[in-house]
């Protein structure tokens, strides 16, 4: 199989096929981009970060990165509270609702093709973190020596022992 590019991370596709990238200022973009590599590194669309690790990742003094943030806020492509000293909490939105998706921050949402029918928010059903109950199940499997019928293929002689107690069996 060839891969078109090896280490890749993604973008939604609305934010390029419905034009918002460009109406977005160059720092706007830079910042969107560098948000979804990070989203996609950390896998979850929450993000604490501080204007010096963004200028790490993207260049740009810390006055664009003001401007840039109220700019993808107002185009509900996200949102960005403050926290502590210049850090921000970034919650990535749907770019196709303007508003935050339904899952937790750390799910990924399902994609779905326009017009397809609806699949439910979550791919895989939710799974227990508790190891399956298999004790008093009230399950008898009757195969191999233990069934009742076995005798066919039972080795001969003093092997062959049929009825043992718990008592028997620990001498």
């Amino acid at each position: 199989m060839t891969v078109m590019c090896e280490r890749f991370f993604g973008i939604p596709q609305a934010v390029v096929r419905d034009g918002m990238i460009e109406r977005l200022s160059p720092v706007a973009v830079k910042l969107y981009i560098a948000l979804w590599h990070e989203s996609e590194r950390y896998s979850t669309r929450e993000l604490k970060r501080t204007v010096t690790q963004l200028q790490k990742l993207v260049g740009g003094s810390r006055n664009s990165y003001a401007k840039a943030r109220r700019e993808l806020s107002q185009a509900g492509l996200l949102s960005a509270d403050a926290y502590g000293s210049d850090g921000f909490i970034f919650h990535l939105f749907n770019p196709e609702t303007g508003k935050p998706w339904p899952l937790k921050p750390t799910e990924k949402p399902v994609y779905q093709r326009k017009g397809a029918p609806a699949v439910a928010s979550s791919q895989a059903p939710a799974r227990s973190t508790e190891p399956p109950r298999t004790q008093d199940t009230g399950t008898d499997f009757t195969f191999g020596f233990n069934g009742p019928q076995s005798n066919a293929f039972a080795p001969s002689g003093e092997l062959c022992r049929q009825s043992l107690s718990w008592s028997e069996i620990g001498k």
